[in-house]
């Protein structure tokens, strides 16, 4: 069995309120997925008042080239300086983010420009901390196997996207034209493999995923899920036929596979392989072993992708 291991290398003022994620945290152990925009975790720490946030940032408060500050009223430029001073390198270096940014670390330079948009959006000081833990610094290793997964885009791509998804999730149906273009416009360095994750209460999702296991067997896994999207609101056993006919499979073959118990080993494969590591979400992907946590739309996915690449 062939396995992927990697070691991976907000204050509130009078600002919009930001913009919610497009994921649903799971509810407990079983998750909950619905049509509403999304639910959001409780802050990890309540806002701080106006008077508090307003003490002077101290530090260093001359930005290094290719910062940009214009978006941020003088109230976020404060909070943006604390914590540009207060977080450290991430490039490995003794000194604080703004330093190492401008010591030619490009990484930190990166990491200055995702402070300033979170801080744009109104994330709290402990938020901002959280965020760039999980996109910048080390974390323990992840191991998912994708030894059956399907997988599209160049095998050999620098970058291995691992997506855990749920057919009768409405957020993980948005998600799918996100990671498309994601592969159409990195063609070269990024792959990426699906695994199955659906959810209890989605009364068809685990035979829309056998079936599509059943689609895969017969080598048309992506052209079968792209029909299993398309038909979301009517995933029962009647329509997910007629989407295996629409999409030229051998119907009599699908129907056997589809009743397999190896087939349904394999769903329960993923799902468990998803559990081990620590679903919160559906949609969850993981970027070369790293949890990806932010924004689910195409430009915030490119930054990740580019900083992976060390763009």
């Amino acid at each position: 069995m062939s396995q992927l291991t990697w070691k991976p290398q907000v204050s509130i003022s009078r600002r919009p309120m930001r913009r919610a994620p497009t994921w649903l945290p799971l509810a407990g152990a079983l998750g909950i997925c619905v049509s509403a925009p999304a639910c959001a975790k409780a802050p990890s720490q309540p806002p701080p008042t106006e008077a508090a946030a307003s003490k002077p940032a101290g530090g260093d408060t001359a930005l290094p080239p290719g910062i940009d500050l214009s978006k941020l009223d003088d109230f976020s430029k404060k909070v943006f300086f604390r914590i540009a001073n207060g977080e450290s390198s991430v490039c490995g270096q003794a000194q604080s983010l703004i330093v190492s940014a401008k010591k030619d670390c490009g990484r930190s330079v990166n990491a200055l420009r995702y402070v300033a948009r979170l801080v744009e959006q109104g994330f709290t000081d402990s938020e901002v901390s959280e965020a760039l833990a999980k996109r910048y610094r080390p974390i323990p290793p992840k191991t998912i196997d994708v030894s059956n997964a399907p997988m599209k885009g160049n095998p050999n791509g620098k970058i291995t996207l691992i997506e855990f998804a749920d057919y009768e999730c409405p957020h993980c149906k948005r998600f799918q034209p996100v990671l498309r273009q994601i592969v159409e416009e990195f063609p070269n360095d990024v792959k990426l493999y699906f695994k199955h994750y659906p959810l209890p209460q989605h009364t068809n999702a685990r035979l829309a995923a056998e079936a599509a296991v059943a689609g895969q067997k017969q080598g048309k896994f992506w052209q079968f899920q792209d029909k299993l999207w398309e038909h979301q609101d009517e995933l029962g056993p009647a329509e997910i036929e007629k989407v295996a006919k629409e999409t030229g499979l051998d119907v009599a073959k699908f129907r056997q596979d589809i009743a397999s118990e190896a087939i349904k080993a394999r769903v329960e494969k993923d799902h468990t392989d998803g559990t081990t590591a620590g679903i919160q979400a559906t949609p969850t992907l993981y970027i070369n072993g790293r949890e990806y946590t932010d924004a689910r739309d195409s430009d915030s996915l490119k930054e990740w992708i580019k900083d992976e690449l060390g763009h």
